[in-house]
């Protein structure tokens, strides 16, 4: 009920989230472009903060902030989005890895969203008259692009479905995959919103070692519960494939496997993988 209230009747825009995926390796579709795009496709966003139309067409120039308490995670609801937005971020710069994805996931974006060019970087790192932190962190940020391994990461994507790597050199978006992994990116952590938590309902007690009538507070259990008992609740979940619903609720519950945990590196692989490889 609090998800269904909390989407206020929005709806999983299908037409447009497919857009996105077979658009995003398109030299004009620009990060702005991208923004823009998920906070109308993805109806989950709104659960963090109020996505409009007219914010959606501004979303060149600034970034909805809001300030609500309320989430396990300690931080703030605008935090948590932010994370959020975050991800779908680096997922779109690492699917444009051989266009302009290298520098946009290790320079960032200028004022105009474009990435910044290396001679900007260059330019603070040996400017001494600034400070040294940030000479600092313009450094680290070229020796990271000339450091990292661009090819295994854009392998990594083909390993996972989202990309087909031809002989030729060519890259082919596999848009189901990628859809469902925005989709995922979305929607994985709105249950660190407190409100949002569900009850396990006695038919499906127990679920995880919460027993009828808990409050389920393990985010990733909690979001396991629901896309596992109430998947309808979920618009960008509910419409998407059979076998992408399964790869999601695979990343989800029993397995205790924890998204952010990977994509971040914040775990040794014991409490990452020990449940994971239980059930495969």
């Amino acid at each position: 009920e609090a998800l269904t209230t909390g989407l206020g009747g929005r709806k999983f825009d299908r037409i447009l989230a497919m857009k996105i995926a077979t658009s995003i390796r398109k030299k004009r579709y620009t990060l702005a472009h991208f923004y823009g795009d998920c906070l109308l496709a993805f109806p989950e966003l709104q659960l963090y903060m109020a996505a409009t139309q007219e914010q959606a067409d501004e979303a060149r120039e600034r970034a909805p902030v809001i300030q609500v308490r309320g989430v396990t995670s300690g931080l703030t609801s605008d935090e948590e989005y932010r994370r959020t937005i975050g991800a779908l971020f680096a997922v779109y710069w690492l699917m444009r890895i051989g266009i302009d994805g290298e520098r946009g996931f290790s320079y960032g974006v200028d004022e105009n969203w474009a990435p910044i060019e290396s001679s900007v970087l260059e330019a603070i790192a040996n400017d001494e008259s600034l400070d040294a932190k940030e000479r600092g962190d313009a450094k680290k940020r070229l020796d990271f692009i000339k450091a990292q391994d661009w090819k295994r990461l854009q392998q990594l994507l083909a390993d996972a479905g989202l990309i087909t790597l031809e002989k030729s050199g060519d890259v082919t978006i596999q848009a189901e995959r990628t859809l469902a992994m925005l989709s995922l990116t979305a929607f994985h952590d709105i249950m660190k919103v407190e409100s949002l938590l569900p009850k396990v309902v006695d038919k499906h007690a127990p679920f995880c070692t919460f027993k009828s009538g808990d409050t389920i507070n393990d985010h990733d259990i909690a979001l396991g519960y629901v896309l596992t008992h109430h998947p309808e609740v979920l618009p960008s979940f509910a419409e998407l494939t059979d076998q992408s619903r399964k790869s999601i609720r695979f990343t989800q519950a029993k397995m205790q496997f924890n998204h952010g945990w990977l994509v971040q590196g914040e775990a040794p692989p014991a409490p990452l993988f020990a449940a994971f490889k239980n059930v495969i």
